[in-house]
């Protein structure tokens, strides 16, 4: 049985606290709403490509230090599960002020923290807070861009993913290179606060919203499993971002054994996904012109299709860096849509959901690398590509059971 309340004759129909805007949201509310995403994403990205310099300092070794990876990645998937109804109960721009706040600190704590222990306690609240933050930077864009903009406004917010990727991981491993890992964690600090600062200046939520709890808004996100589609988008959550995790973590050691590539020359692989990510954003207005859930099922497929072709292209340079473009672009349409039906599906629990989608998508941080290294190391790249390929047809196939519940212009 659905749990959807009576006055809510759509499950599409926006959050109560949330509007359709007449107007475009602003060039500044974007913005920071794209600084959050940068700060969240540059973070969750850091650590790895300078492990050997913080292990250094430490004096432990590389393995030990990237238990701090795992830290974070467990704190952010339960804390999205169990505290991202903060978003339905308190509204986006208080708890956007309070997690921005507590990013800063937990980034100025991983900055001065004495000994990796209390770095990994340090990225643990970081994913705490990294927790509640995604589902409000998702619910916020989304319910700004309305029916009409949703997809426009949600992916200009994720190219913070890929400013992340493009800029903020090389600035931060330049950083630590030119003054050491400590003051790449400062930069990310000050860029929290600043985001924090300029959350304050948000506007309120209409006066409906802070007459207090709604039944929809302390929803559980457990509870809303039983909204229609809900369960079945999370199964593509969940085949998407297992395939990508699982492949992405072992296409640069696969790229570099296939020609012979120093570090360097293997990173242009990582600039040109970013840079396909973030052009993806132009075919935004196709989503909001076709409908999300007509389209989904055919970009999972042709994410497979990328899956398929991926192996073989790593052993051309020219070849090499178009696929991961193309690889990009689809996997931004691929997270753009999922995002904005989850929203549309939330039907005034958007935290909830969000919470759901974050904890589904850091649970995929741990089982794609771990399922697919097993194929790599048994078997080569191309097994974990042809595995990829077929997590993302098995989510192709739970997007075209969602897409036949809506109209196709949901």
């Amino acid at each position: 049985m659905d749990d959807t309340a009576p006055d809510a004759p759509c499950p599409d129909a926006p959050p109560p606290d949330t509007h359709l805007p007449d107007t475009p949201p602003s060039g500044g509310l974007i913005g920071l709403l794209i600084a959050a995403v940068v700060t969240v994403g540059s973070n969750a990205l850091l650590l790895s490509p300078i492990l050997i310099d913080v292990a250094r300092d430490f004096g432990t070794d590389t393995v030990t230090i990237a238990r701090v990876i795992s830290a974070y990645g467990a704190a952010t998937a339960i804390s999205a599960l169990f505290l991202s109804t903060a978003v339905d109960r308190f509204g986006a721009r208080p708890v956007l002020v309070a997690t921005t706040a507590v990013m800063a600190l937990a980034l100025a704590a991983s900055a001065a923290a004495p000994a990796w222990p209390v770095l990994a306690a340090a990225q643990m609240l970081a994913g705490i807070t990294a927790g509640m933050l995604l589902p409000a930077i998702y619910a916020t864009a989304t319910s700004l861009g309305g029916a009409a903009r949703g997809a426009r406004v949600l992916g200009r917010v994720l190219n913070g993913w890929a400013i992340s990727l493009v800029a903020g991981v090389p600035a931060s491993a330049a950083i630590t290179d030119l003054a050491g890992w400590r003051v790449a964690y400062v930069v990310l600090a000050a860029i929290a606060a600043a985001t924090c600062l300029g959350c304050r200046r948000l506007p309120p939520a209409p006066a409906r919203d802070r007459a207090g709890p709604t039944r929809h808004r302390v929803a559980s996100p457990l509870a809303t499993l039983r909204r229609p589609g809900v369960a079945s988008l999370l199964v593509v959550c969940l085949t998407f971002m297992s395939a990508f995790y699982g492949c992405y973590a072992f296409v640069g050691d696969a790229f570099r054994r296939a020609l012979d590539l120093d570090a360097g020359t293997a990173g242009l692989f990582v600039l040109a996904y970013g840079a396909g990510f973030g052009l993806a954003s132009l075919a935004a207005p196709l989503i909001d012109r076709i409908g999300p859930a007509r389209l989904l099922p055919r970009v999972m497929v042709a994410i497979a299709g990328v899956y398929l072709i991926l192996d073989p292209a790593l052993h051309g340079f020219p070849t090499a860096l178009a696929v991961a473009a193309i690889w990009g672009m689809v996997n931004h349409l691929g997270l753009n849509m999922l995002v904005l039906l989850l929203s549309r599906r939330a039907a005034g629990a958007g935290g909830a959901v969000m919470g759901l989608h974050s904890a589904v998508t850091y649970t995929a941080v741990f089982l794609g690398p771990l399922l697919l290294g097993l194929a790599y190391e048994g078997i080569g790249f191309g097994a974990v590509a042809g595995a990829a390929a077929a997590a993302a047809l098995i989510g192709a196939g739970a997007a075209w059971r969602d897409a036949r519940r809506w109209p196709a212009s949901h």
